[in-house]
């Protein structure tokens, strides 16, 4: 399973890549508004903490989330979704409020405790 998943991982890194070097070749011209790059205040940062804590440790939101960090309980099949696709201000609050700093066990427990979405981590 590991073996597979670094190869599918790959797989995507370098379809990314591509977009990514296209993009990066081919600037826009326009000015973008502030709601876009103003990253600190418009909710991408949590957005994408949160994926990254979602990708670590899939069901992390689950509600029953299986294991702690470093104990090999967390399946190898995963997918970034949000059944619920609860955009709630509550939600949103509580996304923007949580603290991903620290350490990882630490920020586990948070994350695991706050943002119950019912993400069970399962990929297709």
């Amino acid at each position: 399973e590991k073996v597979s998943h670094s190869f599918h991982m790959s797989e995507r890194l370098s379809r990314a890549s591509y977009y990514f070097h296209l993009i990066n070749a081919n600037p826009m011209d326009v000015i973008m508004c502030g709601c876009i790059t103003d990253v600190s205040n418009n909710d991408i940062l949590p957005e994408l903490e949160l994926l990254a804590m979602k990708i670590t440790f899939p069901g992390i939101t689950s509600g029953a989330a299986p294991g702690r960090p470093g104990n090999g309980a967390w399946p190898i099949n995963y997918a970034y979704i949000n059944p619920h696709n609860d955009n709630s201000v509550a939600y949103r609050r509580i996304l923007r409020d949580i603290d991903f700093s620290g350490d990882e066990e630490v920020v586990f427990d948070r994350v695991a405790e706050e943002l119950d979405d019912h993400d069970e981590g399962e990929g297709d």
